[in-house]
């Protein structure tokens, strides 16, 4: 019986350590063209594995998880899209208010951005991809990892009228100066293409004091979904079970730093692997100061 590549491999053992149910495993491995004969043989071969080593691998994915955590973070009220159906922006943009959690805080908001914004922020970044790299924790400076499969780009603050648009419209639903927002990332994953869960916020490590340093701490991170994603690709949270399924135009907002200079280990995150299509993704982080 064939065994299934490594990409395949990889996600049924990220599935698995999160807790997805096999049968639902294996209907979304049959609807990505995978025989089922063949589906079902990779999952049995890995279930015991899982079942033998969940904790280590669930480790071994989160990026800093040697770090010591703030298991007490305090969360203070968020008086952000907490009374709204919906929100018009100055711009003339409606958003809808879909779902939010208080703890930790998140909010999914429908229409934050136009289809034709969306095509077109793709179709300025398609020329200058580059592999994704990740910010090592020992000396600040940014690196390949095998967490991260992804190609990706990023605007300088302002670059263009459409990125002024969007970086107007954050600024505006959050309350937070354009000036404290670092570039926007663009980031391109086809089949196969994850990144495992993973803290936005930086560690209390000498890498991470490197970033710090001038900007202070990330304190909020906003998803825009450039594209609809046939099967796969959801944007999830390990520790409180939830997934947010990409769908364009919309929008999954975060925060996770309070006023006691805590970080909220809540928000582990990550994207789940493509299995059919590709995903296009707009990431914004915001600082407490002035990004320089």
């Amino acid at each position: 019986m064939q065994i299934l590549d490594k990409n395949w491999q990889d996600w049924i053992r990220d599935n698995f350590s999160r807790g997805c149910i096999r049968e639902d495993m294996l209907k979304v491995m049959i609807k990505a063209g995978v025989p089922e004969q063949t589906a079902v043989f990779n999952l049995t071969a890995y279930s015991d594995e899982i079942a033998n080593n969940k904790t280590a691998r669930t480790n071994s994915i989160v990026l800093s998880s040697e770090l010591p955590l703030n298991k007490d973070f305090q969360q203070e009220a968020s008086y952000l899209f907490q009374h709204e159906n919906y929100i018009v922006t100055k711009d003339g943009q409606h958003i809808q208010v879909a779902m939010r959690i208080d703890t930790p805080d998140v909010v999914l908001l429908d229409n934050f951005m136009t289809h034709a914004e969306c095509d077109e922020l793709c179709e300025l970044s398609i020329n200058t991809l580059r592999k994704s790299t990740v910010v090592d924790d020992a000396t600040g400076k940014t690196t390949d990892h095998a967490e991260r499969v992804s190609q990706g780009t990023y605007f300088t603050i302002g670059q263009n009228d459409l990125v002024k648009r969007i970086e107007a419209r954050i600024s505006e639903i959050t309350s937070i100066p354009v000036c404290n927002g670092e570039g926007l990332q663009i980031l391109n994953y086809v089949r196969g293409g994850e990144y495992r869960p993973h803290f936005d916020y930086f560690p209390d490590s000498e890498g991470g004091r490197v970033h710090t340093a001038a900007s202070g701490q990330r304190v909020i991170t906003i998803i825009m979904y450039l594209n609809d994603v046939s099967t796969g690709g959801a944007t999830i949270f390990p520790n409180i079970n939830l997934s947010i399924y990409p769908k364009k135009g919309s929008a999954l907002y975060f925060s996770y730093y309070n006023s006691l200079g805590q970080v909220d280990a809540n928000t582990l995150h990550g994207g789940s692997p493509v299995i059919d299509g590709e995903k296009w993704i707009a990431t914004k982080w915001l600082r407490e100061r002035e990004y320089r």
